[in-house]
């Protein structure tokens, strides 16, 4: 197993292993090295659908989108992420990732990790980029770590319900009042369960407020934090090639998936989750 760094700010390349066959060591070994990076880009693999699932198995227990839309009929662990239209209809989620998130902060039981296997590469675009919530807390000054010690985030799933976000014009209203659920209230400062590191944990396309806190009075809050993590320096961002296996640990990041896909380029990415803790 070779690890290199991919930047300054966070992840790591991992070269030299066969995720389909690593043994117990070895996983052991994967799964320290992501935890301490955030983000692990696994070269030259092609797991099949079923393997894929497998592999994140050895994670912890898988789960599924709220939404069923994009899931593979015949695996439906495994969710399709492309731009591909087959007899007029989208094979996948074209636009799956496209602001600043943690994947599921809208449900009580957010993910842990997101696993992307790359099928099909574009020539351009289709970029990932990450944000490292570890550093992102790190570097807040003293008072305001102070001032959001013990605040709870509101996170829901609708676009609707969020006055930062444009809707898209394909999901409608009803879509989200069909699959969207409760609120999902999180602490803005949460501890990973396995490094004992704190990170920020909200994001632009899902908190939506601060509990029992007053909207004029949290908005701004919000505004500065995120601003505060809107920095060049805490951002990881992914050229995909064909073979790549992506990690990320959505405790310690956000990510947004940057678009640019020019027709009659193809991206497939297939993806499965691994289901987490109650956040503290």
């Amino acid at each position: 197993m070779n690890v290199q760094p991919l930047s300054t700010a966070m992840g790591v390349e991992v070269s030299g292993i066969d995720a389909n066959s690593l043994d117990e060591a070895g996983f052991n070994r994967l799964r320290d090295v992501f935890h301490d990076n955030i983000v692990c880009v696994i070269r030259d693999q092609s797991l099949t659908p079923r393997q894929q699932v497998e592999f994140s198995r050895r994670f912890g227990e898988l789960e599924t989108h709220i939404s069923p839309v994009y899931q593979m009929k015949d695996v439906p662990e495994v969710m399709i992420l492309s731009n591909e239209v087959v007899d007029g209809k989208l094979v996948g989620n074209p636009d799956a990732g496209s602001d600043w998130h943690s994947d599921q902060s809208y449900t009580d039981r957010p993910c842990a990790y997101t696993i992307l296997q790359s099928v099909r590469v574009p020539e351009e675009g289709g970029q990932t980029a990450w944000t490292n919530m570890v550093t992102a807390y790190e570097t807040l000054d003293a008072e305001t770590k102070q001032q959001i010690s013990g605040l709870v985030g509101v996170h829901n799933f609708s676009r609707h319900k969020n006055p930062r976000m444009v809707p898209l014009a394909r999901l409608s209203k009803d879509y989200y009042e069909k699959y969207s659920p409760p609120d999902a209230f999180h602490p803005l400062v949460r501890t990973h369960p396995f490094t004992g590191r704190k990170a920020l944990y909200l994001s632009p396309r899902s908190t939506i407020g601060i509990k029992d806190m007053d909207d004029a009075i949290a908005q701004p809050l919000l505004d500065r934090l995120f601003a505060h993590i809107d920095n060049v320096e805490l951002v990881y961002r992914h050229q995909w090639r064909a073979g790549d296996l992506v990690m990320w640990d959505n405790r310690t990041s956000n990510h947004i998936a940057l678009g640019g896909v020019k027709e009659p380029e193809i991206r497939r990415i297939h993806r499965t989750t691994v289901a987490g803790e109650i956040p503290f």
